[in-house]
């Protein structure tokens, strides 16, 4: 267990938005739509998950993974894009999503197990989908790295001012795809942003195990990509430096790869229990510099929004959720065999074994005892 002692954090970063609300920086020009829509996003972000997550705990969901106390840094990143640009996410970026309009309902009903054709047949997708391009979830991680890379390369040699942005863990900078995607990003200059979202735990293992380096910024020095190192839990910040990014990544001057020091204040997932492995100081600590009430009180000292405002936003954020978790309720469920289809070229001993087993579970009976293997081919 990683003691706290080892986990202080070094606040060396660019910082426009301080955590008590107050500018230490000339803020990005933003007019108020869109700030307000930035607090929403945050906002809607975090009663979307809560909800995931009582849906979780009922059954509903098998598994969520929030970025609760993360928002400023996918939804800064994000926000810095411009339409027809490709994002690959991973499965913490969600106020990056939403705020392209990625629909509340279908991402719920994935998350509740529906195969793509399920969804596609049942929830209907407002005009042409989001204005960004966004690659599915993905789960395996680092894997994005090299795959939005190649994006940015295909966009190059074909003349597009496209740019391709993705994220990777604090963890994932272990990977070998990291080091592969950062060294062919740097060697052919293409128009990619990479955002280490450094939450400073890669499940149990704490940032300091997985890098010697002071931070994960300066690793992009190695491949010859330009870096930068941001406070994450600032949406000011993260926007600022990703605009800065994307519209150098546009212009034909290729690649940069920032840190966005944040922290993840809830569970790796739901099959997680943190309190085994951290401590509630440093969650206290965090806290305080959560990105959503620093933005919050910036608005409220600015007159950007007032208490009203936010009373009237929650209930249509209510609103917005239960009517999303409805459609996706309605939405009949796919055939749990689906699971095995599309993994393998032709089939294997094993597949088919798993095949039998889950078959003999819908059917209520226990797929590990008394099983003689009847009607299965060795």
């Amino acid at each position: 267990m990683a003691l706290w002692s080892e986990q202080k954090p070094t606040e060396d970063f660019y910082r426009v938005l301080a955590p008590d609300g107050t500018l230490v920086n000339e803020p990005p020009d933003l007019d108020d739509d869109e700030l307000r829509k930035l607090y929403r996003t945050m906002k809607l972000t975090k009663r979307f998950e809560d909800k995931a997550l009582n849906l979780q705990r009922g059954g509903e969901l098998s598994i969520i993974s929030r970025c609760r106390g993360e928002e400023a840094t996918p939804l800064g990143a994000a926000a810095a894009l411009s339409p027809g640009d490709w994002c690959f996410p991973l499965y913490r970026q969600r106020s990056g999503l939403i705020y392209w309009d990625v629909p509340l309902e279908r991402q719920i009903v994935g998350l509740m197990g529906a195969e793509p054709e399920t969804i596609n047949e049942h929830v209907s997708a407002d005009g042409d989908g989001p204005a960004v391009n966004f690659s599915p979830v993905y789960i395996p991680l680092g894997a994005n790295l090299p795959n939005t890379v190649g994006s940015a390369l295909a966009d190059k040699l074909n003349g597009r001012d496209t740019v391709s942005l993705t994220f990777v863990g604090d963890g994932s900078t272990s990977e070998g795809d990291f080091h592969d995607a950062l060294n062919f990003a740097g060697v052919f200059d293409v128009p990619a942003v990479i955002i280490c979202q450094n939450n400073q735990w890669a499940l149990s293992v704490p940032s300091h195990r997985q890098t010697a380096s002071d931070t994960f910024a300066e690793k992009g020095d190695a491949y010859g990509v330009p870096n930068e190192r941001v406070d994450g839990n600032d949406i000011f910040a993260v926007y600022e430096k990703s605009k800065e990014a994307v519209e150098r990544a546009r212009s034909g001057d290729g690649p940069t790869f920032i840190e966005c020091v944040t922290y993840r204040i809830v569970e790796h997932n739901t099959a997680d229990e943190p309190s085994v492995y951290r401590s509630e100081e440093q969650k206290e600590y965090w806290l305080e510099r959560d990105p959503i009430d620093r933005f919050e009180t910036y608005l409220l000292n600015e007159g950007i929004i007032g208490d009203d405002d936010i009373a009237m936003m929650e209930e249509e954020i209510d609103e917005e959720v239960a009517e999303a978790v409805a459609i996706a309720r309605s939405v009949p469920k796919s055939d749990p065999g689906l699971m095995f289809d599309n993994h393998l070229r032709g089939t294997s001993w094993k597949e088919r074994h798993q095949r039998a087993e889950l078959e003999r579970e819908l059917d209520g009976k226990n797929p590990f005892v008394d099983w003689t293997g009847e009607g299965f081919d060795e």
